[in-house]
């Protein structure tokens, strides 16, 4: 876990300083809210990945509404042999 997490502040770090240097004055505000909402959604998929969690994530919310379209497709597209 602690490596997860040393990854993590690498990564996320290397993120937040190259905002610091290139994108800090540049951008407007509206574009500064869409970085800090994905850089919290990548916060939340980080904390789920370094301690293990089972937390809610991109697939168990799409599943419940593409899951029966997806599987018609796959149903369509098999071929039985």
């Amino acid at each position: 876990m602690a490596e997860r997490i040393v990854v993590l502040m690498v990564i996320f770090g290397g993120m937040l300083l190259h905002y610091w240097f290139v994108f800090r004055n540049k951008i407007k505000k509206r574009e500064k809210a869409v970085y800090f909402l994905l850089l919290l959604i990548g916060l939340y998929l980080g904390m789920d990945y370094a301690l293990n969690k089972n937390w809610l994530d991109f697939n168990d919310m799409i599943k419940p509404v593409f899951g029966g379209v997806s599987k018609e497709i796959d149903d369509f597209l098999n071929v039985n042999k």
